[in-house]
């Protein structure tokens, strides 16, 4: 019990530091909570997490791998393998994992939030894979009254595909306008997807690194 409990804590720092986007730190509290035990899927995506934030792609995917024989089928990680997938452009592969899982994540309360997301990004993996049609339908499917920027962002998203950049910015300046936060963290994973697609810019002027939108769970169960 006293390890269970020594682990927790030790996953909840690396958790939060990871959140401060303090990565370096992260790992650093990661070789604590893998002291006490190496083989929790939860400590193993943290630090997959921890590799995307730093574009070590390749150390991701592995590390992720790893958590996956562990614990097969882990939404999670399936989720950032997808993320990898779609930041280094492989957009087909991506879509074979993120269909699969826009329909799981229906089917869960854990996840249930995630699907909008899921699926726009499912959309600008068919405006790559030319099935301009699919990412149509998908955006067809979301209403101006939902509680997630999908209408917005997916009519943005097929305006950029059409060369139609005017008509894009005004979509995503109503978004912006409708689903405003205190610190814009609700719009931000919706940016960066669209950042890290290539349809807009950093907002400091240049191609700089984004929020990964790399899921580490809420917690080291």
């Amino acid at each position: 019990k006293e390890d269970s409990i020594a682990y927790s804590n030790a996953f909840r720092r690396a958790n939060s530091l990871f959140q401060q986007k303090r990565i370096f730190e992260s790992l650093e509290a990661l070789e604590e909570v893998d002291e006490i035990y190496a083989k929790n899927p939860a400590s193993l995506t943290l630090r997959g997490a921890c590799y995307v934030e730093f574009r070590a792609f390749d150390k991701a995917r592995l590390v992720f791998a790893k958590s996956l024989k562990i614990s097969p089928g882990n939404f999670n990680v399936r989720f950032n393998v997808a993320e990898i997938e779609f930041v280094t452009k492989n957009y087909a592969k991506a879509l074979e994992i993120l269909e699969p899982l826009v329909l799981e994540a229906k089917k869960n309360k854990a996840t249930e939030t995630m699907t909008p997301l899921i699926k726009f990004k499912i959309a600008l993996c068919k405006i790559k894979t030319e099935d301009l049609a699919g990412a149509e339908a998908i955006v067809a499917e979301a209403d101006f009254l939902d509680d997630s920027p999908l209408f917005y962002f997916g009519k943005a998203a097929l305006h950029y595909a059409k060369d139609d950049g005017v008509g894009a910015e005004k979509w995503l300046a109503r978004a912006t306008r409708i689903f405003r936060s205190p610190n814009g963290g609700l719009l931000a994973p919706w940016q960066d997807t669209l950042i890290e697609f290539g349809y807009i810019k950093s907002f400091y002027g240049g191609d700089l690194e984004v929020e990964s939108g790399i899921s580490t769970g809420s917690g080291g169960e």
